[in-house]
């Protein structure tokens, strides 16, 4: 009885997630190639205790020669958790700034801008669920099945 008593105290902390573990800096690289172009995300994420957030995304796509490099993505919000769930809800979106530039026209820059910054501002709410919370990891999945690993970045 004593071992069921432990097995399920420790499944049931593997699903529920501490506030308090989520407090702090994270980071995350993820990439994809679609139609010869290389995206990189860079992201970073800031989980304060009175549960705002601010979140940095760096982009960086580049196809042949040409490239858009740390495409600068601000943004601030509030988030919640529930059992192994974490809400984060997008309240304002800065106007992306590019950090370099090569062989891409203003229109095309305009557009790769549009197309990141919209994407936070027309889905502004995003449920994860956490499959992973410790003091050096989180890992969560989206609605997408999506799934991006983050590190605890030491202060």
């Amino acid at each position: 009885m004593k071992q069921f008593i432990f097995l399920m105290t420790l499944v049931l902390g593997l699903h529920a997630a501490d506030d308090g573990m989520l407090l702090g800096q994270w980071n995350s690289v993820t990439s994809g190639l679609n139609n010869g172009t290389q995206t990189t995300e860079k992201e970073y994420l800031k989980f304060n205790t009175d549960y705002t957030f601010d979140v940095v995304f760096l982009v960086t796509v580049q196809k042949g020669n040409s490239y858009v490099k740390d495409l600068r993505i601000e943004g601030t919000g509030i988030w919640k958790t529930r059992g192994n769930i974490l809400v984060v809800v997008v309240n304002n979106v800065k106007v992306p700034v590019a950090g370099e530039v090569y062989g891409i026209s203003q229109a095309s820059l305009e557009g790769i801008a549009a197309t990141f910054h919209n994407r936070f501002k027309n889905d502004p709410i995003r449920i994860l669920v956490m499959k992973k919370l410790n003091q050096a990891t989180l890992v969560t999945e989206n609605k997408r099945k999506q799934v991006i690993t983050y590190t605890r970045q030491q202060q």
